[in-house]
């Protein structure tokens, strides 16, 4: 049994929502400690002033906390849900007066109508980066904060075990096991796409196991079936690549506005 070294999130957010005052009042301010700079960090994206950011940041905790005492919010992924929160929030006030604090970039995220992209390689890009972001959401929600701090904020298992409440190597065993999840979460999104074949779907395992067997041969039979199929070709390069996608497509499919954000 992994011995913890302080309180997960996931713990600090049933303190929130059932402990007595003073208990959930230190939930609150360890989870602020936590987080607050990174928040602050995208919410300065967001808005044109410092004093503006700060009142953004505050606004964003303070939405996530009545969200927790209603029953819902988060549980072990603040991170993500407060950053989304801060751009929740920034695209409200971009509909009062305080759209005047809002930075040109984030306007012009808000007006821009985006230009729709054509041509095969364009559609079947944001198939795999729509794929990706159905294989995450599946995920238990302590595998997707492993993952997202470790993929997208770059962070260590020093900084990412009092999160989970785990020790840095009690973190960087389950961040092992979130990844090897979203690789068959994105296999399992793959085999559920209407375009998928019986025949695709039959080697879906295979084309798992065989880049879980790193270095052996790959059997034959699949050889073939790549050779003669885009989808799984594209397929298993996405799979080698996945840490690398996670990093590109969840601040903007979560975020919806990334806005230079890095952890």
């Amino acid at each position: 049994m992994t011995e913890t070294t302080t309180a997960a999130d996931a713990d600090l957010t049933a303190r929130i929502r059932s402990g007595p005052p003073p208990a959930a009042d230190a939930a609150l301010d360890e989870l602020y400690r936590r987080h607050r700079d990174a928040v602050l960090a995208y919410a300065q994206h967001c808005t044109l002033d410092a004093h503006t950011a700060e009142d953004l940041t505050s606004e964003a905790f303070a939405r996530a906390l009545h969200a927790v005492r209603g029953g819902s919010g988060p549980e072990a992924g603040w991170r993500p849900y407060l950053l989304a929160t801060v751009r929740r929030t920034a695209g409200a006030w971009a509909r009062t007066a305080r759209r005047t604090e809002l930075s040109p970039d984030f306007e012009t995220w808000l007006t821009r109508q985006a230009p729709e992209e054509s041509g095969e390689e364009s559609l079947l890009r944001r198939e795999d980066e729509d794929l990706v972001l159905r294989a995450f959401r599946r995920l238990p929600e302590r595998w997707q904060t492993a993952l997202w701090h470790s993929t997208v904020e770059r962070e260590s298992p020093d900084r990412i075990a009092p999160l989970l409440g785990l020790t840095p190597s009690g973190a960087a065993s389950l961040t092992a096991r979130a990844r090897e999840g979203l690789r068959e979460a994105y296999l399992a999104a793959r085999v559920e796409d209407a375009a998928t074949t019986e025949e695709c779907r039959h080697f879906t395992g295979q084309l798992a196991a065989s880049l879980r067997r790193a270095g052996r041969r790959t059997p034959r039979r699949l050889e073939r079936h790549l050779a003669g199929c885009p989808r799984c070709r594209r397929a298993g390069v996405e799979l080698r690549e996945l840490n690398a996608t996670m990093a590109a497509v969840l601040p903007a499919g979560l975020l919806l506005w990334a806005g230079g954000y890095v952890g």
